[in-house]
């Protein structure tokens, strides 16, 4: 049986509208950053961006009320598409190599190759889709409420059901967590797809999403896990962020999993880290940066990272600069060591 309200998602889109309780963080380990913002798009007050990406010095933002932005610069500078496809919220996006597939509301997918237009791929699902990811030879994987989990092997334009016995993993001791809502996912070059969310669930398949293994069991008092980031081999650790200021970090390219206590009661909702150790975790009236690759921690404390919200937060390949998108359709990059 479907639970009518989810646990994790008001808290999710109470953050996104920018609807919440004031949260506090001390910093760890080392002071307050500042000056070190720079808006990249401006935005307007009503205007919502929730997530951006990255591939080839392009990059693609998505929001509300079908919105889509695109840069040609590496994220210097930005411009909305007139696309005439959608108007329902678009919450997610991936790009790498040619392919562009964006998620949201009602099952909402929308693809794009590099040089057509956008399209509006039908009639695959109505479940809402939180995350996408998409690797260079167009394996795509796009999860959602109700541990929705959908493959694409065509770059998006075709999809089919990929997720887990969900029921097999529930915690037997709280109803309702056979079905948890997932929220973050990868796939990398080699097929190998790790999705997280509700519970603390987070979950891999190392065959392109046919099969899946948990790395973090279902349990029904664990923080819910909003954004993953795996680094490549060799390119450092790799981090799952989420409800109230959870925080995990691997060394191992996420097989193994250990818990950094954080001063808050934020909600991170976006991380993303660059291959010279600069990490940027994003939330709900919360910023912290590390620029040694997790060992210490500093509030960003500038313009309104404090005030308002950004979720999502990429790393542009070709400089190594990371961009987050956010309230009022603003894109903002934040500064390296």
């Amino acid at each position: 049986m479907r639970r009518y309200i989810s646990r994790a998602m008001p808290l999710l889109i109470a953050a996104l509208v920018g609807v919440g309780a004031s949260s506090t963080v001390a910093a760890a380990n080392a002071s307050d950053d500042q000056g070190i913002i720079k808006t990249r798009m401006q935005g307007i007050q009503h205007s919502v961006l929730i997530d951006l990406s990255f591939s080839d010095g392009k990059g693609v933002a998505v929001g509300f009320g079908g919105l889509i932005a695109e840069s040609e610069d590496a994220g210097k500078t930005w411009k909305a598409v007139d696309h005439g496809k959608t108007d329902l919220a678009l919450l997610a996006v991936a790009k790498r190599g040619a392919h562009s597939i964006a998620v949201g509301q009602l099952g909402a997918i929308m693809t794009k190759s590099d040089g057509e237009e956008w399209q509006l791929v039908e009639g695959v699902t109505t479940e809402r889709l939180f995350g996408v990811s998409v690797n260079s030879s167009g394996l795509a994987v796009a999860v959602g409420e109700f541990g929705a989990v959908w493959k694409s092997n065509d770059g998006g334009k075709s999809w089919t059901a990929a997720r887990p016995d969900w029921a097999q993993y529930a915690d037997a001791n709280t109803f309702g967590t056979g079905e948890p809502n997932m929220y973050a996912v990868t796939v990398n070059d080699a097929g190998v797809v790790t999705i997280a969310g509700e519970f603390g669930a987070l979950f891999r398949s190392m065959d392109g999403a046919e099969t899946w293994e948990p790395v973090r069991l279902i349990k029904a008092k664990e923080p819910t896990i909003f954004s993953v980031y795996i680094a490549e081999e060799g390119q450092g650790n790799s981090y799952a962020v989420g409800q109230s200021g959870e925080m995990l970090i691997s060394a191992d390219g996420g097989n193994n999993w250990t818990r950094k206590t954080f001063p808050t009661d934020a909600n991170f909702l976006g991380v993303t880290a660059s291959p010279n150790g600069h990490v940027v975790v994003t939330g709900m009236r919360i910023m912290v940066r590390s620029q040694n690759d997790g060992q210490s921690w500093t509030r960003i404390i500038e313009d309104d990272t404090v005030t308002d919200w950004y979720k999502g937060v990429d790393t542009e390949g070709q400089s190594g600069r990371i961009l987050a998108a956010g309230h009022s359709g603003r894109i903002i990059e934040i500064g390296g060591s």
